[in-house]
């Protein structure tokens, strides 16, 4: 079933972009000779006008079959100096007319991206998040490096703002930092009541490209569930339990735990339960954190704020344009350091992390689940729009760059130096979709 979702998922980012094609060539006068709702046999179809509009067997999208497609082909094998065209085939119209088509694909699934985003912020959601206190992540694990402890952040600091940005929660601190890797940030903090300044050199994660800024997040040791037959039950813990002291230890967050039963075979526990202090006693045959396996803890729900309609289009389109520069920023690291096996998803993976987020989200409410969706949907549709534009031959970006050359040159490039173009192209695309789809692999074997 999460195949299933997934691909119906990307079917529809798919079946929009070939939907702008469609109305663009129509258009610009260049007839539409076929026009499909999914891939593979045809299922139903019936002809309208010049279209045969189709429904096929395989929910991957759909495609757009414009008049004088063929034609290109046509001039390689009779060996023609041109591409023959007539006057309302794709050839015959001209270059600006190509470009606005080529274009109008990209474009539709940038602004689906931007209706979700407006969709996202007239719904809102809820998540759970830590606040904004944070703890030194080499405090629990030596070997990882904190660039803000070294800056001189400590434990127990409440970060206030990133760079420009005000911080609330936890989840605000990871997504600001995760889009700085390699980039040093004025980081205000609050200790003991006074407000602090201090400038971050931020890592990168060469695993992912985002940032690290090398903390986690502080949760108050309030327990949310206990799995049944884990350590934690057989020690007596129940929901709602305020654990406050371990081995004779202060406990003030969920890091304190960990810390404070490590090595530990057996210990007492102090708890507050429902105002009143009880003493139980952990004994076990695992040492390391064994009590916390099997402990969940509460977290803080936080509601995004909506909004009406005209400023939720405005957030739409601030939304649209942060994601684009992210993702050209992603591109770009790409080129610096990152592990490309591990940060590069093919379709493979794409669809099983669509089809989980469709079962997992809605299990949450329907605002939640419908506004991770978009958000995962817009995520990918801008990757499209950006991909799409590259100037490879046989994408979007490769007949506009054709069609703009032929505006400079004023005539029509020879098929032969386009068809080269094309194979090198083509060669290029192979290459990635054969990484890509080799990384998928490694993922499902992993998952």
């Amino acid at each position: 079933m999460t195949i299933l979702w997934g691909i119906l998922c990307l079917g529809i980012i798919v079946f929009i972009h070939e939907a702008g094609h469609f109305i663009a060539a129509r258009y610009c006068g260049v007839a539409v000779e076929s026009f499909s709702i999914g891939m593979g046999p045809v299922i139903w179809h019936k002809k309208i006008g010049m279209t045969d509009y189709r429904l096929s067997l395989l929910p991957l999208g759909g495609y757009c079959g414009m008049k004088g497609e063929k034609a290109f082909q046509q001039a390689i094998d009779e060996k023609l100096s041109y591409i023959p065209a007539e006057a309302d085939s794709f050839y015959g119209v001209h270059p600006l007319k190509r470009i606005c088509i080529a274009f109008a694909g990209p474009f539709a699934n940038l602004f689906f991206a931007f209706l979700s985003f407006t969709i996202i912020a007239m719904v809102g959601y809820t998540y759970y998040s830590a606040d904004n206190r944070v703890i030194m992540a080499d405090e629990i694990y030596p070997d990882i490096s904190s660039p803000a402890h070294i800056a001189g952040m400590q434990t127990g600091d409440r970060i206030l703002k990133i760079g420009s940005k005000d911080i609330q929660t936890f989840s605000d601190i990871t997504q600001t930092i995760a889009t700085h890797p390699n980039e040093t940030i004025p980081i205000t903090f609050s200790r003991n009541g006074e407000i602090q300044t201090v400038s971050v050199p931020i890592e990168m994660d060469h695993e992912t490209g985002s940032g690290k800024l090398g903390v986690v997040s502080w949760i108050e040791p309030v327990v949310d569930s206990i799995k049944a037959g884990s350590a934690a039950e057989q020690a007596g813990l129940q929901k709602g339990d305020l654990i406050t002291t371990i081995n004779g230890i202060k406990i003030e967050n969920t890091a304190d735990i960990q810390k404070a039963a490590a090595e530990q075979l057996s210990f007492p526990i102090i708890v507050n339960r429902n105002g009143q202090i009880v003493e139980l006693f952990y004994t076990g045959t695992e040492s390391q954190t064994a009590i916390i396996d099997g402990l969940y803890f509460s977290l803080p729900q936080v509601e995004s704020p909506t909004y009406s309609f005209f400023p939720a289009l405005f957030h739409g389109i601030c939304d649209t344009a942060e994601m684009l520069v992210l993702t050209v920023k992603g591109i770009m690291l790409l080129f610096q350091g990152v592990d490309v096996s591990k940060a590069v998803s093919g379709p493979v993976r794409i669809t099983v992390m669509l089809g989980d987020t469709v079962k997992s989200s809605f299990s949450a409410g329907f605002s939640e689940g419908l506004s991770s969706i978009l958000n995962f949907l817009a995520l990918i549709s801008i990757s499209l729009f950006i991909m799409n534009l590259l100037p490879i031959p046989i994408l979007d970006g490769g007949l506009i760059l054709v069609a703009f050359l032929q505006i400079l040159l004023r005539r029509q490039i020879h098929p032969k130096i386009v068809y080269y173009i094309q194979f090198a192209g083509a060669a290029v695309i192979l290459i990635i979709f054969v990484f890509a789809l080799f990384n998928d692999i490694q993922y499902l074997i992993h998952r």
